[in-house]
C-alpha cells in the first residue's frame, strides 16, 4: 500500500506540474497574440500593481512660449504675487530659495491622445544658473497625466525641472499664507498608507509635504528613520494624518520611516507603523 500511495503521489505531482507548464505556455502564447494596447493599465507578471505605459504613449511635453500667454493672464499673476512679468536677467540673477517662478508647459500629442493641453506651473527656486533656473514644482499639476482625449504633459508635482530663462512668465516671492502646523507648506503631495498592508514603497521628493496615514495619534508617538543623513520635519496633524516634509539636503535613495508609541508608564516603545520610501533627486 505504501508503494501504491507513493506512486499515486508522484503521478499527481508530475501531472500537476505538467498541467501548470501547459497553462503557463498557453498563457504566454495568448500574451504574444495580444495587442499591448488591449492589456489593462495595471497588467504585470511580477505580482505588483503598477501602471504600464508604453514609451510611444508615455505623457510628455515641453515648455510653452511665454509670448502665447494672454496679457490678461499675466496681469492676474502680477496682481496675485506682486512680481514682474516677464522678469529680466537682473531679477533672475537675484532669486533666492524663498522665490518661485511661473512658466507654461504644453503636452505633446501621442497615439490615442491627439489633443494637447497647456498649463501654468509654479516651481520653488533651488539654484540659479546661467541659462536655466533649477526649481521644484510646488503645486499639483492638473494635466500631468493623460485625461480623456487630451495628452498629458508629464511634468509632475515635486519633480525638479530646469526651466530656461526665456520661458519664465513671472518671478515672485509668495505671500505668507498665515497657516501654522498642518498645511503650512500647502497641499500634501501624496497620502502614504503604512507599507505593511500595501507592501509598497513610496516615491518622495524633498521639499514637498506628504500625509502619513496613521493608525492613531498620541502625544507620545516618535518617528525614527533608518538613515542618519535623511532629515525630515513634522509639519502638523489633521485627524489621523501626520504631515511630514523631507529637507533638500536629505540623502537620496531608499529609506524606512517608522512610528513608535512610547508607553508613558513603562517607557517602552511599541511599534505603530512603517513606511518604505525612495527619496528622489
Amino acid at each position: 500500500m505504501g508503494v501504491v500511495a507513493a506512486t499515486l503521489a508522484a503521478t499527481a505531482l508530475v501531472g500537476g506540474g505538467a498541467f501548470w507548464l501547459y497553462r503557463r505556455w498557453e498563457k504566454k502564447k495568448e500574451e504574444e497574440e495580444l495587442d499591448p494596447e488591449d492589456l489593462p493599465d495595471d497588467y504585470d507578471d511580477d505580482g505588483t500593481t503598477e501602471p504600464i505605459v508604453p514609451e510611444e504613449v508615455r505623457p510628455r511635453g515641453g515648455f510653452m512660449d511665454r509670448q502665447k500667454v494672454p496679457q490678461e493672464v499675466k496681469q492676474e499673476f502680477i496682481e496675485a504675487f506682486g512680481g514682474w512679468a516677464p522678469p529680466n536677467d537682473e531679477i533672475l540673477d537675484n532669486l533666492t530659495q524663498e522665490d518661485v517662478v511661473l512658466f507654461g508647459v504644453v503636452s505633446e500629442p501621442v497615439p490615442g491622445y491627439p489633443l494637447e493641453r497647456e498649463e501654468i506651473l509654479t516651481a520653488k527656486v533651488r539654484t540659479v544658473e546661467d541659462t536655466v533656473i533649477r526649481a521644484r514644482i510646488c503645486e499639483n499639476a492638473e494635466f500631468s497625466a493623460h485625461l480623456g482625449a487630451h495628452a498629458g504633459h508629464g511634468f509632475r508635482f515635486g519633480e525638479m525641472v530646469e526651466v530656461p530663462r526665456g520661458v519664465i512668465i513671472l518671478a515672485a516671492r509668495p505671500k505668507p499664507n498665515g497657516i501654522e502646523g498642518y498645511g503650512k507648506y500647502g497641499r500634501a503631495g501624496g497620502r502614504l498608507v503604512p507599507s505593511e498592508p500595501t507592501a509598497k514603497p513610496y516615491d518622495i521628493y524633498p521639499g514637498t509635504s506628504y500625509d502619513l496615514v496613521m493608525p492613531y495619534i498620541t502625544d507620545d508617538v516618535e518617528f525614527h528613520i533608518n538613515r542618519e543623513m535623511v532629515r525630515f520635519e513634522l509639519v502638523g496633524t489633521k485627524g489621523l494624518h501626520q504631515q511630514i516634509r523631507f529637507s533638500e539636503d536629505s540623502l537620496r535613495g531608499d529609506a524606512t520611516l517608522q512610528a513608535m508609541d512610547r508607553d508613558p508608564k513603562t517607557g517602552r516603545l511599541h511599534f505603530l507603523a512603517r513606511w518604505k520610501l525612495h527619496i528622489h533627486p
